[in-house]
Order: C-alpha cells, then structure tokens, then sequence
C-alpha cells in the first residue's frame, strides 16, 4: 500500500504552510528616463534609501524611453540587486507623457508618485505630497511657485520667466488655480491615477497640464504643495519648440476633454470599488487618506 503522499497532496500542504505574503505596494515610484544614465543613478540610490529607512513597502518603476545611450543597462543593475526596481524599455523615444502613463498603468502601489530622473525635487519631500493625501486630498503636486518659509528653490531666470508667462496662459485657459503645473513631482491615489492616465492623451510635456485639467473637470480636489527644488544641468525640454507645442496644446486639451464629466469619474469609482481585492469602498478610502506608514 502506497502512503507517499501524492503530487497534489504534497503541494497543498506546503502552501499551507508558506507564510502569507502581501503583493500590496504602500507607493509606486514612476521615473521616466531618456539618455539618463549619468543623472539617473544618485537618483535611484536616493529613493532606495529613503524608502528602506522608512519601512515602506514600494516600487520603483523606470521607464526607458528609447534611451540611445546606457540607461537601460544602469536601471538593469539596480534590477540585479533590489527586486523593488522594475525596468520598461521601449524601443524609441515617445515623450515623457507616454512613459509617465505606461509606469503608471503598470504600477500596483495605494499611491503613485512620478519623479523627474535628475533628482530636482528630493524624494524626501514624498512626505510633504502624502500629508495632504492623509488629508484628503486625491492629487498633491509640488509647486516652485507657491511661496514657503522652509522650501527653497534655486532656478536660471529665464526658465523661471518662461514658467510664469506658460502658468499664466494656462490659468486663463484651463486652471483657473494652480500656480505651477509643471513641476515633475507629482502624486495620486491609486483610484485617481487609474482614471486620469487611461483618459490622458499627450505625449510630450504638456501631458501635466492635460491630466490637471481632466482632474478639475471632474471635480477631483488638487493639492498644490510648497517644495525644495534644484535645477539640474542636462534638461531634455527644447525652450523654443517644447513650448510652442505646449501651448498648442492647451487650447487641443479644451477642445478634446469638453465631454468629461463628473458622472464619468462616478461610473469609473464604481467599477474600481468592484474590482479592487482589498475590499471595495472601504479599503479604496483608506488608501487615498491613510499614510504608507500605517498601510
């Protein structure tokens, strides 16, 4: 008589004996990249740590997009050693919008956070975002220009004038409030970010200015948060070009977005509530107020 346990049998009773193993991410960290592999490593190295001193459970997602130099073998290294780090490649270059919104819908962190590969903004002011997410707040982003006591931020003239005169243009045209639409740190609650990203459209840098909009449109309350930033040599944005195109883009986002509505966000809350695992209205509302330390 044959006692050996059979193939199923032996497998069913070792789960269940593995630990339970959570794939939550308290926070995503989306970091687009084009020919960054100077800028992108202190960069890298500054999230792990900070993370790691934290306790956080997270992701860091850097897009390649169409790199020509050795981003992609950089990010590659960091893979080897620390599964936290996950690397998308394209195969050319689509724009910083296009590889912000694949990180971000292939993110599975409560928040989401993306970050400028340079550095500008330390990943320590995370902490400053995710208050006035515990606050309520679906959507904080850093601002240059809102004025602190205790953030600083250094900046050649001439982009500091250019900024002003776009942010004009656009609180004219689409945002009546925000005072800095462009700062590249900005971050969601999951459910937020789900829906503005999948309506977002933009490629190239105005891609900022387009889920802002989208996010006033229907009603999603903007946390606009004071932030130490640095400017950092080696931009890839073309001041002449770039905004041109931004600013074509304005009046295209007007036009494109005009049958967005609230009720469109309440059916998309619905349906993200059904489908979530961790248990539906409840647990989504604890992810857009709780903080990652208490995830």
């Amino acid at each position: 008589m044959n006692l050996q346990p059979t193939t199923s049998e032996r497998l069913n009773d070792w789960m269940e004996r593995q630990p339970v193993s959570s794939p939550a991410v308290d926070i995503s960290v989306v970091v687009p990249a084009y020919n960054e592999e100077r800028r992108l490593p202190p960069t890298l190295i500054d999230i792990i740590d900070f993370f790691d001193r934290k306790g956080w459970r997270y992701e860091v997602i850097v897009v390649d997009d169409g790199s020509t130099d050795n981003t992609a073998e950089v990010v590659r290294k960091f893979e080897r050693v620390r599964s936290e780090v996950r690397l998308i490649q394209l195969p050319k270059n689509h724009g910083k919008g296009h590889a912000v919104r694949l990180g971000v819908l292939n993110s599975h962190g409560k928040r989401v956070l993306f970050a400028d590969a340079d550095g500008a903004t330390p990943i320590q002011e995370v902490e400053r975002l995710g208050a006035a997410l515990d606050a309520g707040s679906p959507i904080a982003i850093g601002s240059r220009a809102k004025a602190s006591n205790d953030t600083k931020v250094a900046t050649a003239i001439h982009r500091k004038v250019l900024g002003r005169v776009f942010n004009r243009c656009v609180n004219a045209i689409l945002l009546p409030s925000i005072a800095d639409t462009q700062c590249g740190f900005k971050m969601f609650t999951r459910k937020a970010a789900l829906f503005l990203f999948r309506k977002q459209t933009s490629d190239r840098f105005s891609f900022d200015v387009e889920l802002l909009f989208l996010a006033h449109k229907v009603g999603l309350p903007i946390a606009e948060v004071p932030i130490n930033w640095t400017n950092v040599p080696g931009s890839k944005v073309n001041l002449v070009l770039d905004a041109m195109l931004m600013f074509r883009d304005v009046f295209r986002f007007r036009v494109l977005h005009r049958n967005v509505s609230r009720e469109q966000y309440e059916a998309f809350e619905r349906s993200f509530e059904a489908a979530e695992p961790e248990g539906g209205k409840a647990s989504a509302d604890r992810s857009a107020t709780a903080s990652p330390q208490g995830a």
